[in-house]
């Protein structure tokens, strides 16, 4: 199996684009513009599939999604071992309460939410493709609802990520999305 940092890391770059994905979504279920999007949470449980070695792994991670217009998103894991992923405004950061610490991250690229929409083609009536940063998605949809994504990433991991409770254009509270860490808590920049 690769190493766990390669494929956290990996799946913390997904991360970023799942939540402009999410933005994509909704915008195809509701049908609106993507002005009109302000919200989306769901509960989610995250695949991820490693051929490695001629061996087949699985790694199955679940939790809570919640993103707010225009750039806040923060993925809550519960299984196999809680973990907070906050985003905002061009930075992540990753908390691991059992480890006690926090990793600030500036983020390097600049994702194009009308860039992505633009370009994202219907396959079927449920069914859309998306390309973000040369890394192609698959989307489904149920009954006008995100459902699942997946991709296959450059290490020939597959990743499967379903949602199911997904709400879009609810409140959600902004203060949902502010890191505070208490003073045992180790900042690292990186």
């Amino acid at each position: 199996m690769h190493t766990l940092f390669s494929t956290f890391q990996f799946m913390l770059l997904f991360l970023l684009k799942c939540g402009i994905v999410v933005g994509v979504w909704a915008s195809f279920s509701n049908a609106q513009s993507l002005k009109d999007i302000k919200t989306f949470s769901a509960d989610f449980t995250q695949i991820l599939y490693s051929n490695d070695e001629g061996a087949q792994n699985k790694i199955t991670y679940q939790g809570k999604i919640q993103a707010l217009a225009p750039s806040n998103l923060r993925w809550s894991y519960q299984t196999p071992i809680p973990k907070e992923i906050f985003i905002q405004e061009g930075v992540m950061i990753v908390y691991e309460p059992k480890l006690k610490q926090a990793i600030f991250t500036r983020l390097q690229e600049n994702m194009n939410l009308l860039y992505l929409l633009k370009n994202a083609k219907k396959i079927t009536e449920n069914h859309y493709e998306a390309t973000i940063s040369e890394q192609k998605y698959d989307l489904l949809l149920e009954n006008g609802i995100p459902a699942k994504i997946s991709f296959s990433d450059s290490l020939g991991n597959q990743v499967e990520i379903y949602f199911k409770n997904a709400k879009i254009n609810s409140t959600i509270d902004s203060a949902l999305f502010e890191f505070k860490p208490t003073s045992e808590i180790d900042i690292i920049h990186n």
